[in-house]
Parts: structure tokens; sequence; C-alpha cells
């Protein structure tokens, strides 16, 4: 049998899978026109009836309502998030989207050492990794934002009749970009801000559920001046994608994420993400008919050797801090 490690790490493999049929199946849904104030509207109210049936069994109901009352502004990050990324997702590439998702770590290194809510000592070799890996994975996503060059890899080879994004104009796809950016700025604020909820309140499905719940009331708040049919699912398609993206996107992958960085750290659970793109390029081409680029395979190249060299420069900071706190003297 398994060991509970070598689960966590398969678990943790099927969460990028799970992610990547989402990647694909939303930007169905966007394709064939579903709003994305819309999707995320649905896909949250999916999610926080999940978590909070999840939450019900399995913590304190107190913790819920203090949550509540005390960090909603908090919440307003996760909206942001979800909405941002589907509107860039929809003028983009479910290959792009994914590959700018990688960015997410740097972004949050770098308002983390901007709050000074981060250390980093030039002088040290953690330090510089970190500086080192957070410029490359700037450069990585400037170059994703401006660059799409060449076709690398034509997808020839579909078994289904979704058009691809061949016809995106360079305007759409900057415009994308940059909604793609504020998405994973936000999510990289909202990583920060829950740090000190959770230290205080340990009940992390109760606090996915009121974020999901949150989102449910603020999304018609940021559309309300948005048509009504805009807010109507009107294919079998589009409600499918919305079930997944809250049961599978949301409930399961958070799920499996939560209890990666609770048993074995954030690192080892951030190391996991470029499987995604990998996972989501493969489908893309076969689904989407989406061809691959080369300013994808550049720019998400420099995005994730940026990544890894900050996951490095993280873990060395961890393994030096503890070893001078062993060479610390003993007092008497």
């Amino acid at each position: 049998m398994l060991s509970q490690q070598g689960r966590l790490h398969g678990y943790l493999m099927l969460a990028q899978l799970a992610f990547a049929g989402f990647e694909i199946l939303s930007r169905i849904a966007l394709a064939t026109g579903t709003h994305p104030l819309a999707f995320t509207f649905y896909r949250n109210c999916v999610a926080s009836l999940v978590l909070g049936v999840v939450a019900a069994w399995t913590e304190s109901h107190d913790t819920v309502i203090r949550i509540r009352v005390h960090h909603w502004p908090l919440v307003s990050s996760v909206t942001v998030n979800q909405v941002c990324y589907l509107a860039g997702l929809k003028y983009t590439s479910a290959i792009f989207a994914s590959a700018m998702r990688n960015s997410t770590p740097v972004f949050t290194f770098v308002i983390a050492a901007l709050w000074r809510l981060e250390k980093v000592d030039l002088k040290r070799r953690d330090g510089q990794l970190k500086i080192f890996g957070s410029l490359l994975g700037l450069c990585g996503s400037l170059i994703l934002s401006i660059y799409r060059g060449p076709v690398v890899i034509k997808s020839n080879i579909s078994i289904s009749s979704t058009a691809g994004t061949t016809s995106v104009s360079m305007l759409s796809w900057q415009i994308g970009a940059f909604f793609l950016t504020l998405a994973c700025i936000a999510f990289g604020g909202f990583l920060i801000l829950q740090a000190p909820v959770l230290d205080r309140y340990p009940s992390p499905v109760s606090f996915a559920a009121f974020t999901c719940l949150s989102s449910v009331i603020q999304t018609p708040l940021l559309g309300a001046f948005s048509k009504w049919n805009n807010w109507k699912i009107t294919s079998t398609s589009e409600a499918l994608a919305i079930l997944y993206a809250g049961v599978i996107g949301s409930a399961l992958v958070s799920s499996i994420q939560s209890w990666g960085v609770l048993t074995q750290g954030p690192v080892i659970v951030a190391a996991y993400q470029p499987l995604e793109t990998i996972f989501t390029a493969l489908f893309s081409m076969v689904f989407l008919k989406e061809d691959l680029q080369l300013g994808s395979i550049i720019g998400g190249s420099v995005v994730i050797v940026g990544l890894y060299a900050l996951i490095w420069g993280q873990s060395q900071e961890q393994l030096l801090d503890e070893a001078a706190a062993h060479q610390l003297p003993e007092t008497v």
C-alpha cells in the first residue's frame, strides 16, 4: 500500500488534471456565450453548497460565524480573481491562461515583499534565488502578454467541433493578458490576507465555503447593470461546465491543496502547478483545436523556471533558518 506521502503526491497530480479539465470546459462554455459573471455566480453557488455540507460535518459552526462577521472585505479578492480569470480566458486561450497561472506564486511573493511580510536577504543564497525567480516570472508574464509568435505545433486531430482561437486578434490577446494578470495579483493578495485568518480560525473548509458564498453575493452587485440575458444558462454544456467548476474546480481541488499545505507545506503544492499547464496544452489541442504557439512556449517556460527558482529559494531559506535555530547556544 502507498504511504500517506505517496497518496498525497498522487492526489496533487489528480488535482492538476482535474483543474485542466476545468480550463477546457470553461473555455467551451465561454465560447458558446456564457458571461464570466454568470459563470462565476453559478459556479460559486454549487461550490458553497458542496463545501458548506462538508464543513457542517467536519468543522465548527461557530468558526463560520466569526469569519463572516470580521473578515468580509477579504473575500472580495476571490471574486475579482475568478471574474478576471474567466474574462482573460475568454479573450485568449486555455493554454495561455494556464501558463499565466504559474506566475501567481511570483506575484504573491512580490506583494508580500512590498508589504514586508516576506524577508529577503540579498547576502544569502535563498534571498538571491527568490529575487531571481521573481524577476524571471515577471519577465515570462511579460513575454506571454506581448508576444504570440508562430505556430509550433498545429492541432490537426480533434474529437470536438469547438472552434479554436487562431482568429483572436493581438488586441484581444493583450486585453485577455491584462485580465489574467489582474487575476493572478488578486489571488496572490488573497493568499497573503487569508494566512492570519486561518491562523486564528483553523477551519479551511469553512473558510472556503464562506468565500464562495460571499462571491455569490458580490457577483450580482458587479453585474447590476448587465443585461438579464447574460445570466441565463441556455445549454446542457454550460450547465455541465458550471457543475464541474463548482464541484471539481473549486471544492475538490481546493480541498486536496489545503490537505497538501497542512501535511507537506505550500512549497510542494506550488511545485505541482506547472503540471496543469502540460495537461491543459494536451487537452486544448485535442478538444479545442488550439495551436501551440512559440510565445506560449517561451513565456511559459520562463515563468516555470522562475517559479522553481522561487520555490528553491524558499526551501533554502527554511533549511538555513532551521540550521541557525539548532546552532543557538543553550541558556542556563
